[in-house]
């Protein structure tokens, strides 16, 4: 029957109803969220999904706003700089009318827009700069006309020579047209000019450097180091994630080998939900990227220092979108985590232990509360209400609130003297706890007979003269009750004795029927993931309940009995015990090496 207990087997249990109040309370540090964070960082493969391609280039919609916002408009037009204007091109206008355009000497813009041509002879100062001579006597000075040209303009800088007329500075063969001239072909801004297509606007137009990193599919992540993680508790919201890496990228484009090197600091404000199935989440609500040192190798090419600050652009556009995907994945993985303290686990043979989430978790500066329900069932569903029997007007006892944390002190877990109550009740409904000893079991007995029995109760000699084999049948039939106070646990145990003696037809005698009050003092360990009990005889009251030998003073059997509890059903009760009571698996939390304190109502593990 004992040994039943060491065969793990899973009971599928089916949970209604309304679930108890919390017996169980954690508490942990940032520095807990930001281990899980990093474990899950090294063990998953979210950081080799990030060593691939940048996209880099127009369209792609801000990480930040693919929930609000629709995609931007692409830009299609392929000209990054100048409009239209294709590199070393300037293009002249179909109108007649502005400067640079088809003027002929002699025409005049009127502020109308429209052309008057002084050519037709009836302006006589037209004439006279043409070589007809000024005209003799005093000369008569008039008011110019809106958008007349005074004497002398017209000739001179519109005229053959003049400033914009034939050969003039701004005319066809001056410094603004012809071949030669500062934006003609050769010119400042023609095609091999400084500005042209050979020179600096050919290198930021298009097919030039700007054309040549923003739309380069050669960029590619080649490493990407394994974040250091710091964590901010927001009370109230959840947390503030900060992922320092260095970031390893390889590129080529017409100018040249790239080999760049950032470094990156990722945040995210995080937000601690709960879903519609009762499971915490963290959800993020804002990721950044902020850039730090960017060096770039030009293995081979020119203008280094122009490269610099045109991928330092380029990687703050495309990094948030690439990196701030990682962050979510590594959340994700960690809210499975969370998702797992609802796994069913073994209790015994026909019992499992279940934790599940009772309200929002709390978060404030110091540190983030779990409560937690502990449900304990039987298999077939029925849960266990510890403890069995009381009335149901009795108050429930509450969870106590826990001790402030310590400064060493990570992760806190607070376990209700209810919740121990429950696992032990429902080890009692499985049998577990009832034991049938016979003679010669235990080597440190007396022998289990009718005349070691009649020796104490003479009574029992007289009706058995002869000895005869007694067998000693200890049963639980009610859950034990634990009780825990400062700095001890008690766990009061009713049990009942019945002494039976083997007749020659193999026929069992009842003797006598003993009630038997144990009371135990519980020390706690922890050891992998399960918390042990180990219990200690502390004292024994005897009761005879029925006698079949006639009434007899039952204190004569107290010694006795004591030694049958002592060294039977005590390491049996341990060996039940000693089997664990399954904790909490959250975040990889390691109670192994946890202090622990035994409070009012309250045991507390430290780590």
């Amino acid at each position: 029957m004992w040994t039943a207990w060491y065969v793990a087997a899973l009971c599928v249990t089916a949970v209604g109803g309304t679930h108890p109040e919390t017996n169980t309370v954690l508490r942990i540090t940032k520095d807990v969220v930001a281990n899980a964070i990093s474990g899950t960082l090294q063990q998953s493969d979210a950081l080799r999904s990030a060593l691939r391609e940048v996209p880099v280039g127009a369209g792609g919609v801000p990480y930040n706003d693919f929930h609000v916002r629709a995609p931007p408009p692409k830009y299609t037009n392929g000209k990054q700089l100048g409009g239209n204007y294709k590199y070393g091109l300037v293009e002249t206008s179909d109108n007649a009318a502005q400067l640079g355009g088809k003027y002929r000497y002699g025409e005049i813009l009127e502020p109308d827009g429209s052309i008057r041509d002084l050519r037709r002879g009836r302006d006589p100062e037209y004439r006279a700069a043409q070589g007809g001579g000024l005209p003799r006597g005093p000369r008569r000075r008039r008011e110019l006309r809106p958008g007349e040209i005074p004497p002398g303009v017209a000739t001179g800088a519109l005229g053959p020579g003049g400033l914009l007329g034939a050969g003039g500075i701004l005319a066809n063969e001056g410094i603004l047209a012809g071949q030669g001239g500062v934006l003609g072909g050769g010119g400042l801004l023609g095609d091999g000019g400084l500005l042209g297509g050979g020179g600096v606007l050919g290198v930021l137009g298009e097919g030039g450097l700007i054309s040549t990193v923003q739309g380069i599919t050669g960029l590619r992540i080649v490493e990407l180091t394994l974040p250091r993680v710091s964590v901010r508790l927001l009370p109230g919201v959840g947390v503030y994630l900060s992922l320092y890496t260095r970031v390893a990228i390889n590129g080529k484009s017409l100018i040249g080998f790239l080999d760049i090197a950032v470094e990156v600091n990722i945040t995210a404000k995080v937000r601690l939900t709960m879903d519609r199935t009762g499971y915490p989440r963290l959800v993020i609500e804002r990721c950044d990227t902020l850039l730090g040192g960017i060096k770039v190798k030009l293995l081979r090419g020119l203008l280094p220092n122009l490269v610099d600050n045109l991928v330092n652009r380029v990687l703050a556009n495309v990094l948030p979108d690439l990196l701030c995907p990682i962050v979510d994945v590594v959340l994700g993985l960690v809210n499975d985590q969370l998702g797992l303290v609802d796994s069913l686990i073994p209790l015994g043979i026909l019992a499992s232990v279940q934790y599940t989430f009772s309200s929002l978790p709390l978060v404030t500066g110091e540190f983030l509360e779990l409560d937690l329900n502990t449900l304990v069932s039987e298999a077939g569903g029925d849960l266990i209400d510890y403890p069995l029997g009381r009335p149901a007007l009795s108050p429930r006892p509450k969870m106590p609130e826990l001790p402030p944390m310590g400064d060493n002190t990570n992760s806190q877990l607070g376990i209700s003297a209810n919740f121990l109550g429950a696992v032990l009740t429902a080890l009692q409904k499985q049998g577990a706890m009832n034991l049938d000893i016979t003679d010669g079991m235990f080597d440190e007995l007396p022998p289990l007979t009718t005349s070691t029995l009649g020796a104490l109760v003479p009574k029992v000699f007289q009706q058995y003269p002869e000895s005869r084999p007694l067998t000693i049948r200890i049963q639980v039939p009610n859950p034990p009750t634990v009780t825990l106070l400062k700095d001890k646990a008690l766990v009061s145990v009713f049990a009942t004795a019945e002494i039976t003696v083997s007749q020659p037809n193999d026929v069992e005698t009842t003797i006598c029927l003993i009630d038997v009050d144990t009371d135990l003092l519980a020390s706690f360990s922890v050891e992998g993931d399960k918390l042990m009990i180990d219990a200690k005889l502390d004292k024994t009251n005897l009761n005879l309940k029925t006698s079949n030998v006639g009434n007899f003073d039952v204190g004569l059997m107290e010694v006795l009995v004591g030694k049958i509890f002592d060294l039977a059903f005590m390491p049996a009760m341990n060996a039940v015990l000693g089997s664990g009571v399954p904790l909490p698996k959250i975040l990889n939390i390691d109670f192994s090496n946890a202090d622990i304190d035994i409070l009012e109502d309250l045991l507390v593990l430290s780590a």
